[in-house]
């Protein structure tokens, strides 16, 4: 019990004189001057492109636009149609682990 507590007290210790070490060390830092501020490029460093909006990206009726409205904006392709995707339900059977067979 003794043990744990002198462990306790010596643990503070070290972290309280770890947070003096450091403020010390934070005030002796030189924050740079202004003139020595990296300064801003005299031309920009990259193109903004303005690209203008579709169309048909919005209804303009004030018709609520669902998910399944929206037009799909991928760069990801899979490039499989709906009868290629893989079937999902109680008769689907991928063979993967935990597909139900006997094993071996």
């Amino acid at each position: 019990m003794l043990g744990i507590i002198f462990f306790g007290i010596v643990l503070v210790a070290l972290l309280c004189a770890a947070m003096w070490w450091d403020g010390r060390r934070r005030a002796a830092l030189v924050t740079p001057r202004p003139e020595e501020q990296p300064h801003k490029p005299d031309r920009p460093a990259h193109v903004e492109e303005i690209r203008e909006a579709d169309e048909d990206a919005f209804p303009h009726d004030g018709e609520r636009l669902l998910p399944y409205n929206m037009h799909p904006h991928s760069s990801h392709s899979t490039g499989k149609g709906r009868e290629e995707r893989p079937k999902h339900g109680p008769n689907a059977h991928s063979g993967s682990f935990g597909s139900g067979g006997l094993g071996g």
